[in-house]
């Protein structure tokens, strides 16, 4: 069996799309015992057949845990690497043995003693002026905030599961999501969930402008030529834009938006540059620089504290999220 194992990850290097994707079929088929023959693969720099090997193992699920914990406290030392970042994508933090999530804690608290964030993200994002950690978190729900640095946050709420379907005790199913609080830059903060914001923008703008007074969201589609920003006071839309909205406009203009409208009568005035700000500003990166602040500069603005990272459901843990962290 052996030989044919190692037939069939030698196969997951091909060049023939067909036949890694029959090799990888028929590994799966055979179950935990390939987990081994795999790790080799995983640790090498990416390609083909490390692609293929970590689409086996994550096929695998449950059943590859014992395996990569296995290699994690007996080595060889060279694939431990490897096998530690396959438990997270496979199970979570859950899957980890409490050895390494110790020292998974350990490293982000040394890191937080000297870190240096560079620009966040400019997709979707929430902004909230003057705002306490406990206020942002009390008003959109959460649970289980955590230190943590601005590497882990982003890649926790941005670029790994960060939404899963939960059952309670009653049978009720919901969707929960994970959700990252920045440190404050020039006296706002951040907030990030890429399918928290997606599924409930208009509800956490709301409720954190109730809590705080005022908050602020931001998204920019680029695959959809998609622009939103919105701003709400007191739980009150005040202004906002959506390309596709119904309506695209909401509330007055604000101050620096009319700063930007020009009639013919100005010395200066500009056709092209008259026609874009007619209505108001669209871009939200633009609106962002006049009334909060931008992600793409926050590297150069005053830093206060560190992020968080929280969940939206007090009965499922960070350790139900699958995918390898940065830290």
């Amino acid at each position: 069996m052996g030989k044919d194992i190692a037939g069939l990850v030698h196969q997951l290097a091909a060049v023939d799309r067909e036949e890694r994707r029959a090799a990888t079929d028929r590994l799966v088929a055979l179950g935990a015992p390939v987990v081994e023959h795999l790790l080799p693969l995983l640790g090498e720099e990416d390609g083909a057949g490390r692609s293929a090997a970590e689409a086996c193992v994550r096929r695998l699920g449950d059943a590859a845990i014992e395996p990569l914990r296995r290699v994690r406290s007996e080595g060889p030392g060279r694939l431990r690497p490897a096998a530690l970042r396959m438990l997270a994508d496979v199970g979570g933090g859950a899957a980890l043995a409490p050895a390494d999530r110790a020292a998974v804690e350990r490293l982000v608290r040394v890191k937080l003693l000297d870190e240096t964030p560079g620009d966040l993200p400019a997709d979707a994002w929430v902004a909230v002026p003057r705002a306490e950690v406990k206020d942002i978190v009390r008003a959109l729900g959460l649970h289980d905030a955590q230190p943590v640095t601005t590497s882990l946050g982003v890649s926790a709420a941005l670029h790994q599961e960060n939404s899963l379907e939960h059952r309670s005790a009653d049978g009720t199913t919901s969707t929960e999501y994970r959700v990252f609080i920045t440190p404050e830059f020039d006296g706002w903060r951040l907030v990030y969930g890429a399918d928290y914001l997606n599924d409930n923008w208009a509800q956490a703008v709301e409720k954190l402008s109730s809590q705080c007074r005022e908050a602020h969201f931001y998204a920019v589609d680029e695959y959809n030529g998609a622009r939103v920003w919105w701003v709400a006071e007191n739980g009150q839309d005040k202004r906002g834009h959506r390309t596709y909205g119904d309506p695209v406009w909401v509330g007055e203009p604000m101050e620096f938006e009319r700063d930007l409208m020009q009639d013919e009568d100005d010395e200066l005035y500009d056709p092209e540059e008259a026609e874009e700000y007619a209505e108001g500003v669209r871009d939200p990166e633009e609106a962002a620089s006049w009334i909060s602040v931008q992600p793409s500069t926050v590297e150069v603005l005053d830093r206060v504290g560190h992020g968080w990272l929280a969940v939206t459901s007090p009965e499922v843990g960070h350790g139900r999220f699958r995918g390898a962290l940065d830290i």
